[in-house]
């Protein structure tokens, strides 16, 4: 297992490496940084050229990426062009809530999607199964831009005029009063946006892992001997149809940012995700790499926990 963990985290270098490469790249081929300074009058050319200097701007592609890498090598990603300050500082504050959110939300899909499945599983095609699978083609069609909007309008603007009380917050993660209800009042809505896109996917394949678990040849076995049904079910069944489920959940953790940028930016919701929309915005590209970097750091690590996770799971699994 060591052996292996070391020959994942060597390839996984390797990718950090030429991801560093087509991010630098590509944010580069966006507007000028400079663009709102070069068009404000009171700014002299001269003023212009010694920001570029101060920023490497002058420099070639190449220079400047071996500037940015050994820079991210040691922990620095830069300054921000906008903020005038250090790109780290920038993004500490903001881990926290987007952390605590897509925490949460996996929390809620998998206390949802798992119990839900296994018994869509187990009363195979009867009503609640039929309307899982309805609801859970729904939720993955369903635009998470447009369902935040919607739970914006419902709860935040129907939901209070109604109840004459305001009972969740449709942005931010404070409203000045503090403490754990006032979070949990602004933390609701993007948790059931973003939990919705989750539980129709684990759903779905939590209940296909156990149909193919229940026609297995051990399980007539375990039947054939008597066993009781909750037995048959928790016992031996349950243990082989989570283990697509916990690596789907693993890999989601790491691909769940992306969701999260679209929900922070409809709920303003200060995490990574709004981060990067808004400095997406501004041209303020030592922000936006490194926080892509950090993306594709959190697929890469992820997916190691992944493969643990189904070792540990399965001891059938082994990877000498």
């Amino acid at each position: 297992m060591i052996a292996y963990i070391v020959r994942k985290l060597l390839f996984g270098l390797v990718i950090l490496f030429f991801s560093s490469i087509v991010i630098f790249g590509l944010v580069a081929l966006g507007p000028d940084p400079l663009t709102q300074l070069r068009q404000t009058p009171n700014i002299r050319g001269e003023d212009i050229e010694r920001i570029e200097r101060a920023y490497g701007l002058d420099k070639s592609l190449p220079v400047q990426y071996a500037i940015w890498a050994s820079g991210m090598l040691r922990g620095d990603f830069g300054e921000s062009f906008q903020q005038r300050a250090p790109v780290a500082g920038i993004i500490a504050p903001r881990i926290g809530p987007t952390a605590l959110l897509m925490g949460a939300s996996l929390i809620v899909s998998v206390m949802i999607a798992v119990p839900f499945g296994i018994y869509s599983a187990i009363k195979k095609y009867s009503i609640l199964d039929n309307a899982g699978t309805f609801l859970s083609f729904l939720g993955f069609s369903m635009p998470i831009f447009w369902l935040a909007l919607i739970l914006q309008l419902v709860f935040g603007i129907y939901l209070t005029s109604w109840a004459g009380v305001r009972v969740f917050y449709v942005s931010g993660m404070s409203s000045g009063a503090g403490g754990f209800v006032d979070l949990l009042q602004h933390l609701t809505l993007p948790v059931i946006a973003l939990a919705t896109i989750q539980v129709a996917e684990f759903n779905r394949f939590q209940r296909g892992a156990m149909l193919e678990v229940l026609s297995s040849d051990y399980l007539r076995t375990a039947r054939a001997k008597g066993l009781s049904r909750r037995t048959v079910y928790l016992k031996h069944a349950l243990r082989n149809a989570l283990l697509p489920t916990v690596t789907l959940v693993a890999l989601s953790m790491g691909t769940a940012f992306g969701g999260a940028i679209i929900t922070e930016t409809v709920f303003a919701w200060p995490g990574l995700g709004l981060l990067l929309a808004d400095s997406l915005f501004t041209a303020d590209y030592n922000v936006v790499r490194a926080l892509l970097m950090i993306g594709v750091a959190l697929v890469i690590f992820f997916n190691l926990v992944a493969d643990i996770a189904y070792s540990l799971v399965d001891p059938r699994v082994t990877y000498e």
